[in-house]
């Protein structure tokens, strides 16, 4: 676990004894609080072999609900279900779409490692990092595989002097071979496509009417060299997702209006124009919006976190076609929502198709 956690639980600490305590000029009796006992979860010895795939990971919550405790859980299509060893739940996680393969930094010496979740192998990365990762939820760029489950997205972060955080050059490990390729400097990770890892470099414009930014877009292949390059305006760029094929990309378009921040659908943008295509609006429960494009799935539909009326997560693959939304089983429950880490941090998709 990194420092910066160690602080925020500090933090939350004295924010919680102070509230308990009452506000300045009472002098109520002081009381502590204490913290509640972890429920850990029980994991197997060594890894596990799944007979079908994993549909998600999630970080079980403690007895109070607030904390994981213990190593990522995993479920499988199949109903299997049971510890990830050698991780943290309050660390990062990675499945391949197939659901197959999970990619993590190993808790025992901090070494990138792949697990095989079929047979339970378990191959250490060339990678290891010094003194831990901030986390996700302050910028840390989770591992990724790669479509073809061949190569995998490895990016480090460290604190400078100042507590600054540092993402380091990317680099693309080649999980058959060990070999790894650093990039340069090369802005924000965006995702894989068929042709290589897409990164994103924004800047300010004053040639797009509008537009006060905009964003350029590298296609990276897996040896390092540029496989493509395209520009999108900056409102279309904001969280926006690569297709499989990198021909398009899908962003969430929202509108400020007097109620708050209102979706109004999921924007298709050609890469070779940067133009939109078309708005697809997704067909989700009443009171549920989507608030996030996670992935494709094919080049005809994608899946996206969605938040219901009091702000719950759900997870829902919607077709580009009709704007149809299947809810993924993902039992949130079990979830921990820690302090200051939205719950849908403590959920890692795998295959979302049976």
């Amino acid at each position: 676990m990194s420092r910066w956690w160690s602080a925020l639980a500090a933090a939350a600490l004295a924010v919680a004894t102070a509230w308990v305590i009452g506000p300045a000029g009472e002098q109520p009796p002081v009381q502590f609080v204490r913290p509640e006992p972890a429920r850990a979860v029980a994991a197997p010895a060594g890894l596990g072999r799944y007979a079908s795939p994993i549909r998600y990971a999630y970080a079980p919550a403690c007895d109070n609900g607030s904390d994981s405790c213990g190593p990522w859980v995993l479920v499988s299509w199949g109903g299997e279900r049971g510890g990830l060893p050698g991780t943290d739940a309050q660390g990062s996680l990675s499945l391949s779409p197939d659901g197959t393969r999970a990619a993590y930094l190993r808790t025992s010496d901090e070494t990138y490692v792949v697990a095989d979740l079929r047979t339970g192998a378990v191959k250490a990365l060339p990678v290891r990092l010094k003194g831990g990762t901030v986390g996700e939820m302050f910028g840390a760029q989770v591992p990724l595989f790669s479509l073809d489950g061949r190569h995998l997205l490895i990016q480090r972060d460290h604190l400078d002097e100042d507590d600054e955080i540092v993402l380091e050059n990317p680099m693309i490990v080649d999980l058959g071979t060990g070999a790894v390729r650093h990039l340069p400097a090369v802005g924000q990770v965006v995702g894989w496509t068929s042709a290589g890892l897409m990164t994103m470099t924004s800047r300010r414009t004053d040639s797009l009417p509008g537009h006060a930014t905009s964003a350029a877009f590298t296609v990276w292949s897996p040896k390092g060299e540029v496989a493509g390059r395209f520009t999108l305006p900056g409102n279309l760029a904001a969280s926006a997702m690569p297709s499989p094929s990198g021909r398009t990309t899908a962003t969430i378009a929202r509108e400020v209006t007097p109620d708050g921040v209102a979706g109004l659908g999921i924007v298709l943008t050609d890469t070779s124009t940067g133009r939109p295509a078309r708005t697809v609006a997704p067909r989700l429960p009443a009171g549920r919006q989507a608030q996030a494009v996670l992935r494709w799935d094919g080049e005809d539909a994608v899946v996206v976190r969605t938040s219901g009326p009091r702000d719950e997560t759900a997870y829902h693959v919607v077709d580009l076609a009709t704007g149809a939304a299947r809810q993924l089983d993902v039992r949130m429950s079990d979830v921990a929502d820690q302090f200051l880490r939205p719950a849908e941090l403590g959920v890692v998709l795998g295959k979302v198709r049976q």
